[in-house]
């Protein structure tokens, strides 16, 4: 018979070896590079920047006025080649301009370069917009030699349409956080209104006050009676006038009111200039002053100063916050980069 420390030993020879515990091997992931290149290629103009992915800091800009329109418009009267190449190369040849170490660093480019007249069209992603932007659509797209290209894509709601505001207000979430919903004031040429409500961008609307202005100020009747000026505390009270008289409505009625101020009371051009513009600045800014919550306004001056001055004169302060165009340029960057961190991560 066996001895049951011979059997003991048999059985420890012949039986296979207990599995030795490993921790998973983690799957390789794409790591966020030191720096990026943001490019910001609007309607009328262009600008690079290099940009240190985890400060934000600038250390290289690069700008011209070859904004999209003119860009489009030399590929249209050239009739021929590839929409895509045909921008491509310039940027290739303003990447160029950077210094060799940034050169060929990843460009993250929003605004209306993803759009119809620009180099590669994206459709229009849906809202809700999150504080990481998860629902923007971006797309990956080779340059010359080693270089690459992220491309993002604009927002739509379902009556209106931005290219561009929307990385800015991306890049703006984390400041509007700590004082709860509102509306985020952008005005520009195509002004836009950002519902924001429990940390997400719901809605938006679009006013077309800076085109207007621009339309009725040189080329309208009204042309006549007012004159480009700088705001200053001398204009004040004639742009107050004119954002006060807007709260009633009727604004086709009110905008004869600046040549009636000129013919009939003898105004003087630089401050119906102010109120033409306080006319249309309050206009847009009616429903904004009678809803709830916070309103929020990010611009640069000269505009910042008469939105502000404006929502000072409807609201108050309690309810307003103001970003100037530092914040502004931060929030585009900051946009920009929680995009490029979820697209590598």
């Amino acid at each position: 018979m066996r001895s049951p420390d011979r059997e003991r030993k048999m059985r420890s020879q012949t039986a296979p070896p207990k599995p030795r515990k490993f921790p998973p091997k983690p799957h390789p992931m794409p790591t966020a590079p030191q720096y990026f290149i943001s490019c910001d290629w609007g309607t009328t103009n262009f600008r690079l920047r290099t940009v240190e992915t985890t400060t934000g800091r600038v250390t290289h800009q690069q700008a011209t006025t070859e904004g999209i329109r003119r860009t489009n418009q030399r590929f249209l009267a050239a009739g021929v080649g590839d929409r895509f190449a045909f921008f491509a190369q310039y940027l290739t040849e303003q990447l160029d301009h950077l210094p060799a170490d940034y050169q060929d660093a990843l460009v993250v480019a929003s605004g209306m370069s993803s759009s119809n007249i620009g180099m590669y069209e994206l459709p229009y992603a849906e809202l809700p917009l999150d504080a990481d932007g998860t629902r923007l659509i971006h797309q990956r797209l080779k340059l010359q030699g080693d270089r690459s290209l992220l491309l993002i894509s604009g927002l739509r709601s379902t009556d209106s349409i931005m290219r561009g505001e929307e990385v800015q207000a991306l890049g703006l979430m984390d400041r509007l956080q700590p004082f709860g919903d509102g509306t985020l004031i952008l005005p520009g040429t195509h002004s836009k209104h950002l519902r924001y409500e429990n940390g997400l961008f719901t809605s938006f609307s679009t006013y077309m006050t800076g085109e207007l202005f621009e339309l009725l100020a040189s080329t309208s009747i009204l042309a006549g009676s007012v004159a480009v000026a700088p705001f200053n505390p001398s204009v004040e009270a004639a742009f107050h006038a004119g954002v006060d008289r807007a709260q009633s409505g009727s604004l086709g009625r009110h905008l004869f009111t600046v040549r009636v101020r000129q013919v009939l009371e003898d105004r003087d051009p630089a401050d119906n200039y102010f109120y033409l513009s306080g006319l249309l600045i309050g206009e847009e800014l009616r429903e904004a002053a009678a809803g709830h919550g916070m309103v929020y306004l990010a611009a640069p001056d000269p505009v910042y100063s008469l939105y502000r001055t404006a929502l000072m004169r409807l609201l108050s302060p309690d309810r307003v916050r103001c970003f100037d165009g530092a914040a502004l340029e931060s929030a585009l960057l900051s946009g920009q980069t929680k995009l490029l961190l979820q697209h590598v991560g």
